[in-house]
């Protein structure tokens, strides 16, 4: 396959050596390439304090074509970052405690 060569011979050390320079600045970085249909090549370095936009992208590039995989693990993500998803109406037809902040604890029937 010819564009798998070019991706990994050419492409990839540049975005490897773009990851780098991020990496050594501590800025979050996401690169992806499709080099064939349906092949994907992915850069990425995250940080703690990346903003939702680029959780969203990695996470869609890591999960995709698995759209319960990606709304699960972004679920997973707001929780362990306190983040609320009342404002999301898909969200809040995922989970019976939506309007719970995730800090606080769960609701129980009664």
């Amino acid at each position: 396959m010819k564009t798998e060569k070019i991706y990994d011979k050419e492409i990839a050390p540049k975005l490897k050596e773009a990851g780098d320079l991020c990496v050594k600045h501590g800025i979050p970085f996401l690169a992806v390439a499709e080099y064939a249909p349906g092949m994907v090549g992915r850069t990425s370095f995250q940080t703690n304090d990346e903003c939702i936009e680029m959780v969203m992208i990695r996470h869609c590039a890591k999960t995709a074509p698995n759209i319960d995989g990606y709304v699960i693990g972004l679920m997973r993500w707001a929780r362990e970052k306190h983040i609320s998803w009342n404002a999301s109406i898909v969200m809040r037809s995922l989970d019976p405690n939506f309007d719970n902040p995730p800090d606080k604890p769960e609701r129980r029937e009664e």
